[in-house]
């Protein structure tokens, strides 16, 4: 018996060092030493600890087969309840829920039988694992009430700090404000009390996650830090997995770049090396934030596979299926993005968040708006627009100011979109005050990616000429500046004027006037159609009526003068015309209302100009970034 204790000794000395692996290894080998002497309490003690030397979504490995060899030789009735609890708690941070189940079953029926109220908690936790998926929320609240009453009276920290995560995680699925307050105030009174380190670790790590979502990045760096310290002292194996959560959440609403793109290519390696979708899936994202929209494209079709509706309805579908809708939807994979939207609906007004409520992700109505932004109203999904109302109530709620920018869409219709960082003024009777001017980014970086948006929310955009053509404009409010003279600019050789060539007009003057004739007579006839309520005739004049009116469009310039075909002019109008259009739909795809904002002030045409709007004052930040050796 020597042997075990001492291998049981090392173990525990290997955690408390935060060498978890030769914890891990240290427990197999009192396990079968155990075995040897027929010990089975001494290998429940070593099973038992296998699992908290697992990280989730991991491959177990042989532990599940040393916990059921242990719990198939027990015979106290606790140790079996407490046995097939840590068996279901390994499958589920194996990723197999449905193995999961039957153990917790069991750990509950066992923990019935025995009447002690700790090892009922231990029951209700691994049940409460066992249900994690999006079909369970409200099996998963009833248990998290029973976790609770079971747990109020223990004095075993672990025991209550289980019992606060899991009252945690369902409060934000459901975005419970006042829950959400109340369990991070427990968790911070629980890690107050004596030999409760490990408590205060989620306790910081879930008080940077609620930072992060209400955008307070200051205090969210100060409990990343406190969480980093906290975890390096601690044999918790999830502590690098919730620490790159955390980072890789902050770089990207601070648009820290280079962080995001190693964490990006770590969640990605991570994601591929372990079989986590969920990982790979939020890399998807990451990457599609850095611009480099074809790696994004790629992860998202790998993780698709069959088909979505493969995916496993665990723990993390809600978040594996909207990362790929985001994807989808950005880079128009449509039949992804359909294929998602029509798994995600049955979950609208749930919010998305990761295992144990590490980082919060949206709302399901944000990734809706997204898909069905992208599909049309024709895909069946309801309108997209309503589905930001609801994601933009949702973030207004609860103080997610980053999401809110994201979507852009929190304010009520006919409304202007107020500063989202600005706070209500002191009344006064100084009469309204002037709008606020917001800091707007429209600058190229580096390897072809753009930063754009508001200063504090701004996201990145792969290189497009159109772009360019933009910031040219920004930089000149209120000037004219031909199209020519824009294509020249951006293409390097500004005044160049290269020679024209001309083709004559597009249309005739007697072709123009036919069009115009026509015009008025179809005006009379869609009279007479709608009086005599004839909706197939009125449909008919309509489409004939919109084809002469493009037509026209093409034709003709500023005042209605005909166009020159083949002319260089011409040429650089239809060029930059289309991509600029080209640049404010991907702007769109990220940031609506800038998006918006740039189609009201910027004008294209023979001679293009930016006028800035007084009612929506900006200040923009179009200049190459300085780098740090710059000085």
């Amino acid at each position: 018996m020597g042997g075990v204790a001492e291998a049981l000794a090392r173990a525990a000395a290997a955690r408390a060092a935060g060498d978890v692996d030769a914890a891990r290894a240290c427990y197999i080998e009192a396990f079968g030493l155990a075995r040897g002497v027929g010990d089975a309490e001494a290998m429940a003690t070593a099973a038992l600890n296998l699992p908290s030397t697992q990280r989730f979504g991991v491959h177990p490995g042989q532990v599940p087969a040393l916990l059921h060899e242990a719990y198939s030789v027990a015979v106290e009735p606790a140790a079996r309840c407490r046995l097939a609890a840590a068996l279901a708690r390994a499958w589920v941070y194996g990723g197999d829920a449905e193995r999961a189940a039957v153990f917790a079953r069991r750990a509950e029926r066992l923990a019935g039988e025995v009447g002690d109220p700790a090892v009922l908690a231990d029951a209700l936790d691994a049940a409460l694992g066992a249900r994690w998926g999006p079909d369970d929320y409200a099996e998963r609240t009833r248990l998290t009430v029973r976790l609770t009453d079971a747990a109020a009276h223990q004095t075993d920290p672990g025991v209550r700090l289980s019992a606060h995560l899991w009252r945690l995680t369902t409060a934000w699925e459901a975005l419970d404000l006042t829950a959400v307050h109340r369990q991070l105030r427990a968790l911070d009174l629980l890690a107050a009390e004596p030999a409760a380190p490990r408590v205060a670790f989620f306790a910081a790590s879930r008080r940077a996650m609620y930072a992060l979502t209400t955008g307070e990045l200051a205090r969210a760096d100060q409990l990343i830090e406190q969480t980093r310290r906290l975890g390096a002292e601690l044999p918790e194996p999830d502590r690098e997995a919730v620490l790159h959560s955390l980072v890789a959440d902050r770089a990207l609403q601070a648009g820290d770049w280079d962080v995001l793109r190693r964490e990006a290519a770590a969640f990605e390696a991570f994601g591929a090396a372990e079989g986590i979708p969920s990982v790979a899936a939020e890399a998807a994202t990451f990457w599609l934030a850095l611009g480099e929209t074809e790696r994004a494209e790629r992860l998202a079709l790998q993780l698709a596979g069959p088909g979505l509706d493969t995916t496993a309805r665990d723990v993390d579908f809600l978040l594996t299926v909207s990362c790929l809708v985001q994807v989808a939807a950005a880079c128009g994979l449509d039949e992804l993005t359909a294929a998602g939207a029509a798994l995600l609906e049955p979950y609208a007004g749930r919010s998305v968040i990761n295992a144990g409520a590490v980082t919060f992700h949206g709302v399901v109505d944000d990734y809706l708006h997204q898909a069905y932004r992208r599909l049309g109203s024709s895909a069946g999904g309801g309108d997209a627009e309503e589905w930001r109302r609801r994601a933009g109530s949702a973030y207004r709620r609860i103080g997610a100011v980053w999401w809110q920018r994201r979507l852009a869409g929190f304010h009520d219709p006919g409304r202007e979109i107020p500063e989202l960082n600005s706070r209500p003024a002191a009344a006064s009777n100084r009469g309204p005050e002037s709008p606020a001017v917001r800091v707007l980014y429209l600058q190229p970086g580096s390897a072809g990616v753009w930063t754009v948006g508001p200063a504090g929310a701004t996201v990145a955009v792969p290189d497009l000429k159109g772009l360019q053509y933009l910031r040219h404009l920004v930089d000149r409010p209120g000037q004219p500046v031909a199209a020519l003279a824009l294509s020249d600019a951006v293409a390097g050789h500004p005044g160049a004027g290269v020679a024209q060539s001309d083709a004559g007009e597009l249309l005739d003057g007697q072709a123009l006037a036919a069009y115009r004739r026509r015009l008025t007579e179809i005006d009379v006839a869609r009279v007479e159609a709608d009086a005599w309520a004839d909706g197939e005739r009125l449909e008919r004049l309509d489409s004939e009526r919109q084809a002469l009116l493009d037509a026209l469009a093409s034709a003709t310039g500023l005042g209605g003068r005909p166009r020159r075909a083949g002319s260089t002019q011409e040429r650089a109008r239809i060029a930059v015309r289309k991509a600029i259009r080209a640049a404010l739909d991907r702007i769109e795809q990220v940031d609506p209302e800038l998006a918006r904002l740039l189609r009201d002030t910027v004008h294209t045409g023979a001679s293009c100009r930016y006028e800035p709007d007084a009612t929506r004052p900006a200040t923009w930040i179009t200049g190459q970034p300085r780098r740090a050796a710059d000085g």
